[in-house]
């Protein structure tokens, strides 16, 4: 061969066996003395094949991106993994959240190097006629379509084959797998054959033992089940592919020429869109790449029609509080929006990915609209709709502006009241701003007209699925191990911690973290606005309070659980954050035998936290002298641990003071730990140190008492 063959494995939908098929292919046509490279081109489902080889690589095609221009077979041994196998492995990216870093001319230039350099160069890719896979598609020469024998699958094989023809790309490039053959109740390969009106190329037999063992193991079926059927169809697969590949086989023959001038055409669009994308400023680099690629007016029109015939055959869409019902509504509209496209398909673009725009106006009909891709972007912290065509997003601490964007200022208020509704709240003119939260614990908060002048606003701060810990905070630069040693410390002799931070600061990620060392047999009950908290601990009650209902009444406050609580014969009592008058309570609390307890309050330094709990303090409504307010919190509260979000992003613990007591009407503190800003560099990273200051504190005696072993060092001062 004067160059190596591009094969791109599809599949028809999910679970058909499409990865295992790349896979084991791969390895079967490296045991024939093959060099073979397999990219892991599935956007959607970065890591998958990571997860089925047993390995976890550092880096991707992403890494190359610098140097792809000048690659060499050299260089890119620094960036493949030899897989143990046989096979050379990269994924694309290493994770969904990377995907819009990387452009279809990428993939174009890694495709036509890795064809120069290998015998075989495999992509498995998503089913989606997207720009990215139509570059991958430009340079293949023969494209696996994998299916199994059941309806569903081969509705979609038709479909994907119906999207090659509409991209002109040549259908003879598109050949079928029919995998789990002899599957049981499954259609014959008459059956098949006749429904998707295509010829089978390759039968691979229904082997789940095999497949299982080899998921588990991480080790290729060919290799750990050689003699097995499925592992000899694959075998017998790929030697079928060399004996064709060759020059003149019948397989590929001709297949280039036919796809040159497609090619040309697909990389003139791709160009005209990328310098657009790259002449409009202020985006966000990593935003996710634009979906169907047909314009919103369309969208619309799908959209309203969607709506008008689910009246006449009355079929209520708001109805979406039963889970049962959610899904059966969901199969009927999806089969709806399929038969509106079928009879406007001469109404849309010559081409656009139908799959994709049938999850648009789904996601628009039932879902959060533009806003349900980036809450599944488990990068995205925070996400903020400022009107509807302009959806910003917070990723790395820095703040971003999507090509996310409403149709209509209806769809965003559709999408609102979509969140409110199940809460038993409203929103309208006369109640023109609510908080919420949705499924997942994200918090909401939502403003509409007349109080918002731009037009319907939310902003959705994202409930993390997976909880931090010290480890992790270490790990960012957020605290040193003698900070989290300190603080394990006051939270195992009952001190009383006030968490103090500018909003996004990461106050209820640290009280997260802090409440975790708490010991396990102690009785700790939560109070929040929004439950976010995620304690380990078994003895643990979850108090939140409820705002009132569409007539005005049984609105519970925070203040009005904390002084429940104290019924509740608590141990430790920790409060989301103090923002009314309930810390007047939470430090009368804390002043009659409830040590050990936490909660958070919106301040920038430890000294204007002790300002704003004065100022709470008043809310109260009890006439309260300065001088005794300021005597009830010198009494309560032990150590102030301050968190700061940084100008680049970060976030750190800048201060753990103690309260050390009052001279005359002023309370005195003392710094144990602080963080000392030495400059900013190039990249507009701050620098500076964490570091102990050389005060010990003043409890330090108690920890003899309470035989509790420390290291007088943590505090030796730098």
């Amino acid at each position: 061969m004067s160059s190596g063959i591009v094969i791109s494995i599809i599949g028809a939908k999910g679970g058909v066996g499409q990865t295992l098929t790349a896979i084991n292919l791969g390895v079967a046509l490296s045991r024939e003395r093959k060099k073979v490279i397999l990219l892991d081109a599935n956007l959607a489902l970065a890591g998958e094949i990571s997860l089925l080889l047993n390995i976890k690589p550092n880096k991707s095609l992403l890494d190359l991106l610098t140097i792809i221009d000048k690659l060499t077979p050299h260089l890119a041994k620094g960036y493949v993994i030899n897989h143990n196998s046989g096979i050379d492995f990269l994924p694309v990216v290493n994770d969904f959240s990377e995907a819009g870093a990387i452009l279809p001319s990428h993939i174009e230039k890694a495709v036509q190097f890795f064809r120069e350099v290998y015998d075989y160069t495999i992509l498995n890719i998503s089913k989606n006629i997207n720009d990215f896979n139509i570059a991958v598609l430009d340079h293949t020469d023969i494209a696996l379509l994998v299916t199994v024998p059941e309806l569903a699958a081969l509705y979609h094989t038709k479909k994907i084959w119906q999207n090659f023809i509409m991209n002109h790309f040549p259908t003879q490039m598109l050949k079928i797998l029919l995998n789990k053959q002899n599957i049981n109740s499954g259609l014959g390969e008459n059956q098949v054959s006749e429904y998707i009106k295509q010829k089978i190329l390759w039968k691979i037999p229904y082997d789940p033992d095999t497949c299982v063992l080899s998921i588990n193991k991480g080790v290729p079926a060919v290799i750990n089940s050689p003699r097995s059927i499925y592992s000899k169809a694959i075998t017998d697969l790929a030697g079928f592919i060399i004996q064709n590949s060759s020059d003149g086989g019948a397989l590929f023959s001709g297949l280039r020429q036919v796809l040159e001038q497609t090619r040309k055409e697909h990389q003139s669009e791709r160009e005209k869109k990328e310098k657009a994308q790259q002449a409009t400023p202020g985006h966000d680099d990593k935003a996710m790449p634009s979906l169907s690629r047909v314009s919103a007016d369309v969208k619309l029109k799908i959209y309203e029609r969607l709506v008008k015939d689910m009246k006449e055959k009355r079929l209520e869409l708001s109805d979406m509080t039963d889970p049962v019902k959610i899904e059966e509504n969901k199969t009927l509209v999806r089969e709806e929006i399929e038969r509106i496209l079928d009879a406007e398909v001469s109404n849309l673009p010559s081409r656009f990915d139908r799959t994709l725009l049938v999850l648009e106006v789904l996601d628009q009909a039932l879902g959060l609209g533009p806003l349900e891709d980036l809450l599944k972007d488990p990068s995205i912290t925070e996400i903020m709709v400022n009107g509807k065509d302009r959806i910003f997003m917070e990723r790395a601490g820095k703040i971003f502006l999507s090509n996310r964007k409403f149709s209509s200022d209806q769809e965003l208020l559709n999408v609102i009241e979509r969140i409110v509704t199940p809460l038993g709240r409203r929103i309208d003119e006369a109640s023109p701003l609510v908080d919420g939260r949705l499924k997942d614990g994200s918090r909401v908060n939502a403003i509409i007209p007349p109080l918002s002048l731009v037009g319907p606003c939310i902003t959705i701060r994202k409930f993390s699925k997976e909880k931090l810990t010290f480890n992790d905070l270490i790990k960012f630069g957020s605290l040193t191990p003698e900070m989290v040693e300190f603080l394990r410390i006051c939270v195992r002799l009952r001190k009383n911690i006030l968490i103090s931070g500018g909003t996004g600061s990461g106050k209820t990620t640290l009280l997260n973290i802090l409440s975790g060392f708490i010991p396990p047999n102690e009785r700790i009950i939560t109070i929040e606005d929004a439950a976010e908290l995620q304690l380990p601990q078994e003895h643990w009650i979850r108090l939140e309070s409820r705002p009132a209902n569409i007539e005005g009444a049984g609105e519970i406050t925070i203040r009005r659980l904390v002084i429940n609580s104290l019924r509740m014969r608590p141990d430790r009592i920790v409060v989301g954050e103090c923002r009314a008058g309930e810390a007047l309570d939470m430090l009368q609390a804390m002043n009659t035998g409830h040590d050990g307890s936490l909660t958070t309050i919106h301040a920038n330094t430890p000294r204007e936290s002790l300002a704003r709990l004065e100022t709470l303090v008043l809310m109260a409504g009890m006439e309260i002298p300065i001088p005794a307010i300021r005597s009830q919190i010198t009494g309560a509260i032990d150590i102030i641990v301050q968190q700061a979000r940084l100008s680049d992003g970060t976030r750190k613990v800048t201060a753990i003071t103690e309260i050390t007591g009052m001279e005359r009407e002023t309370i005195t503190l003392s710094d144990i730990f602080e963080f000392e800003q030495t400059g900013i560099d190039e990249k507009g990273r701050v620098l500076g140190d964490l570091k102990a200051t050389g005060v010990v504190p003043s409890f330090i005696n108690e920890l003899k008492a309470h035989n509790i072993a420390y290291d007088m060092a943590i505090f030796s001062k730098a």
